[in-house]
């Protein structure tokens, strides 16, 4: 009975081995879904179903579908991918908050629930304020936040705007009161109103308000200026030492198979480069960045470091 029971265990050992090949091979024999863990609406949104459109050229006749998972700072939508089966179906709409999310709360995965497919986009921080605000420079401002707590809307705690706002505090001598939302449309809606005095945004984001007037950029977090904000001063001319962006890329569950990570990033390259996507990512001011698996791992590995060093004064704060 007992070596009955360890041939079976063997055939099955040896049909699993024979198996993967074939399914890794067959890749992708279905639908690939991209789940977004914000409301519809914001950058990542918008980007990941430019990348839907774009990428059905590219997945051997395959649509990739675009689901909202919003909640919870995005820890809803990260949850589910994270314990989604490790297939190559299923990647997350993947930023920042998928390293600050576990160090801020509880949460059931890390950043390393996740295997990094590809980058696509790196946009700088920037600083706006209120079509109507007293706050006409950069320099005007943070006299201000020096003098007094500036009212600060997020799009939710621990995102890297409230990182971007912490480590500004840090460099600069200003001081926030925070006011953290459930979504970047319910921060735009108090900029938009003048209920608060300023909020962080990325470029991308920040652009077409800039151009319809409602919002005012006054400052950019990278070394040099931006050509897209000719006019707008980086932090380094106010003497604040400071550069500071936005990631976005796309993630699968850990242990996915590295034939289904090599596939899914190759076809993002082949996406991000195609004139369909770049001018749409260029109109919306999404600055167009491509990193493959492993130089975006390492990236991440990079910003996990920097989140861990600022972690104290994050959990001290809200």
């Amino acid at each position: 009975m007992k070596r009955l029971l360890l041939v079976l265990m063997l055939a099955l050992s040896l049909m699993s081995l024979s198996v993967a090949p074939a399914m890794a091979k067959d890749f992708p024999a279905r639908n690939v879904k991209i789940i977004v863990p914000f409301a519809p609406g914001g950058a990542v949104d918008f980007t990941c179903r430019l990348i839907a459109d774009v990428a059905k050229d590219y997945f051997d006749g395959k649509k990739v579908i675009v689901q909202n998972m919003p909640g919870g700072g995005a820890v809803i939508g990260q949850t589910y991918v994270a314990k989604a089966r490790p297939d190559g179906y299923t990647m997350l709409g993947y930023t920042s908050s998928v390293v600050n999310n576990p160090l801020t709360k509880k949460t059931a995965y890390t950043y390393k629930s996740f295997q990094p497919v590809a980058m696509y986009c790196f946009d700088p921080e920037v600083v706006v304020v209120p079509a109507k605000s007293e706050y006409q420079t950069l320099n005007d401002l943070l006299e201000a936040a020096k003098a007094h707590k500036l009212t600060v809307a997020t799009a939710g705690f621990s995102t890297s705007h409230h990182i971007a706002a912490l480590v500004l505090e840090q460099k600069s001598g200003a001081k926030f009161s925070f006011i953290h939302n459930q979504s970047a449309a319910m921060q735009i809606q108090q900029l938009m109103g003048g209920h608060v005095d300023l909020g962080f945004m990325s470029a991308g984001e920040a652009m077409g308000y800039m151009k319809d007037g409602s919002l005012r950029v006054l400052g950019i977090m990278q070394k040099e200026r931006n050509a897209k904000f000719p006019d707008v001063p980086t932090f380094n001319e106010s003497d604040v030492d400071i550069q500071w962006g936005t990631f976005r890329g796309l993630a699968v569950p850990a242990k996915t198979p590295a034939e289904a990570v090599t596939y899914l990033e190759t076809a993002m390259e082949k996406v991000v480069n195609d004139p369909k996507f770049t001018e749409a990512m260029g109109k919306a001011g999404y600055p167009v960045v491509f990193r493959g698996a492993s130089d975006f791992e390492e990236y991440v590995e990079g910003v996990a470091k920097v989140m861990q060093e600022i972690l104290p004064t994050l959990k001290g704060r809200k």
